[in-house]
């Protein structure tokens, strides 16, 4: 066959196929462009999950009649003049490839005005064909409307998905970046609604409430500066991480920017989850939006059509810095922010003025467990334990399970299964770091058959068995004779445990090193079962070493050690509130 150029038509939807990926990629692009204006007021509408209607209005700076005939021609940028730019380069859009694009697959329409002139100028572009540049009143910044998406290429229409997915794509876009530049007010619509907006006020906290509702507003923790020991060189990182009580089932919570660009990067994913080792259950991620600060040299943001991904020169430092900045703000961050319980009010409250309760008397100390004094004085609201836990007082428990404690702020159950293990984990990493793990010999060895797996995950893990105070040793085929254990196994089925602890293993572990893991499964495997009855005392013990934990919450797994319900709740679910 004879080879023959492309006709433009042809060329531009090739094209257009790149940069346009779907409804949400045209969001992107027309909001980067918003962005790179200097806009401060940004509104976003969207129709039919953006194939019928996206429009983007912002009063940025505007471009003038010259400007906008010269914006819809391919590769037309006010961002660069050399390629050596691209190392100086601190704007979004820079490829002069997006309104063209758009324009080949949509009808497009813009209408701007400069604040210098009285009169605004308008171009309109069919598919690819170009209107004439016309004077139009338009207030001041510019009016981008896009409709009719994909309508000329029937092929890429029809795998589009349902309209609500396709406005879940592009609203996550649009949420990101609201979310991100606090500095900005941004509004969503869809289908005539309106769904969030921001004020634009500058506060990154206020930001993430608006665009994610008060529940990650409230746990936002700031990331902030890092001391000077702990600061990575040439990397600065802001915005916030959720506090560990507000998760996601996905990472798409997890929303990063570099140099203002958005971007998508499994290993800052990975390394900003790493700050939460240990208090997220499994499968559970959280919320964050972060932003990096570097050297735009430092960074390659050419590598792809959407400028979705970027390089980096050092990604481990970047990487490094992220995970620094989270931990420092998961550290700083109040401790009492425990998982609540919110009971919902009955549906036979009256109207009748609620009764008051007598605010509850409760010991300011266990000190053996001694029954309160009526001299005794309340012990403050704000008064806490190191670990951010309020002073308790344990009740009782509830089916062998879970212990009941009074707290000044209402009732607290704690799951005894998942706060023993929270404070063995801890134990056995102090010992760790300690060099020296306390062990109990037996006095005789016990020997205890293995399956193959089992075997082969104790022959890997001998090493870092041994630092937690277990001493193994082969015995025979398939056995291994056991002569001390950690010290703090204690009245348990050894040989049922340690099997646990090597099928734990070898299902690939939870902590994040292979002694971490073994860390993890021994304190899970070696601490009080559920359904496991307690005393009194024994229960006060436990909830006392939970308070002196570093990081009371949450088990070596993730799972939370305490739920909260608060007095308020209480009072309302018995309508006197």
């Amino acid at each position: 066959m004879p080879i023959r150029l492309l006709t433009t038509e042809t060329i531009g939807k090739i094209a257009a196929g790149e940069v346009v990926e779907r409804p949400a990629s045209v969001v992107k692009e027309l909001l980067e462009n918003a962005l790179d204006t200097g806009a401060r007021r940004i509104s976003v509408e969207i129709r039919n999950g953006g194939s019928d209607l996206i429009e983007v209005v912002d009063d940025g700076h505007g471009m003038g009649p010259e400007d906008l005939a010269a914006a819809i021609q391919r590769h037309a940028t006010s961002k660069l003049t050399a390629f050596e730019d691209l190392d100086r380069l601190r704007t979004l859009g820079f490829r002069g490839e997006a309104l063209p694009s758009i324009a080949a697959v949509a009808s497009l329409t813009i209408a701007s005005r400069t604040a210098e002139v009285p009169v605004g100028s308008a171009i309109r572009v069919e598919f690819g064909a170009i209107g004439p540049v016309e004077a139009v009143a338009a207030p001041a910044g510019t009016r981008v409307s896009v409709r009719d998406l994909f309508s000329n290429v029937p092929a890429r229409r029809k795998f589009l998905r349902q309209a609500s997915t396709e406005t879940g794509y592009a609203t996550r876009v649009v949420s990101s970046y609201a979310a991100a530049y606090a500095d900005v007010a941004v509004t969503l619509s869809v289908d005539g609604r309106r769904v969030f907006g921001t004020d634009g006020a500058g506060d990154v906290v206020a930001a993430a409430t608006g665009v994610y509702g008060p529940d990650v507003g409230q746990a936002a923790l700031r990331l902030g500066p890092l001391d000077e020991a702990a600061a990575v060189p040439g990397v600065t990182v802001s915005g916030w991480v959720g506090a560990p009580a507000v998760t996601r089932s996905h990472r798409n919570g997890l929303v990063f920017f570099v140099n203002g660009r958005w971007i998508q990067s499994r290993a800052l994913s990975f390394a900003l989850e790493e700050a939460y080792h240990s208090l997220l259950m499994v499968g559970r991620h959280p919320v964050a939006v972060a932003h990096l600060a570097l050297d735009p040299s430092a960074v390659d943001v050419n590598v792809h059509p959407t400028k979705a991904e970027v390089k980096f020169v050092d990604e481990r430092a970047v990487c490094r810095a992220v995970q620094r900045a989270a931990h420092a703000a998961l550290l700083g961050a109040p401790r009492d922010t425990l998982p609540r319980v919110h009971l919902a009010a009955s549906s036979w409250q009256t109207e009748q003025r609620p009764m008051e309760l007598p605010r509850p008397r409760w010991e300011a100390d266990r000190n053996g467990g001694r029954e309160p004094d009526k001299a005794d004085e309340r012990v403050p609201e704000e008064e806490k334990h190191a670990s951010g836990l309020p002073i308790l007082r344990v009740l009782g428990q509830v089916g062998g399970t879970y212990i009941i404690a009074e707290g000044p702020q209402g009732m607290y159950l704690i799951d005894q299964h998942a706060a023993h293990e929270r404070v063995l984990y801890e134990k056995i990493l102090a010992q760790i770091s300690g060099r020296m793990a306390d062990k109990q010999p037996l006095l005789d060895p016990l020997i205890v058959d293995l399956s193959p797996e089992e075997l082969a995950i104790y022959e890997r893990s001998a090493p870092e068995l041994a630092q937690i105070g277990f001493e193994v040793e082969p015995f025979g085929e398939g056995a291994v004779a056991v002569r001390a254990v950690p010290a703090l196994m204690r009245n348990v089925d050894i040989a049922e445990r340690l099997r646990l602890i090597l099928g734990e293993l070898a299902e690939g572990g939870a902590g994040n090193s292979w002694l971490d893991s073994v860390a993890i499964s021994t304190a899970c495997h070696t601490s009080i079962r559920a359904g496991q009855t307690l005393s009194l005392p024994e229960m006060r013990e436990l909830v006392a070493e939970l308070e002196r934990s570093s990081q009371p919450r949450a088990c070596g797994h993730g799972r939370p050690t305490m739920l909260h319900m608060a007095q308020a709740d209480l009072e309302r679910q018995f309508s006197r509130r």
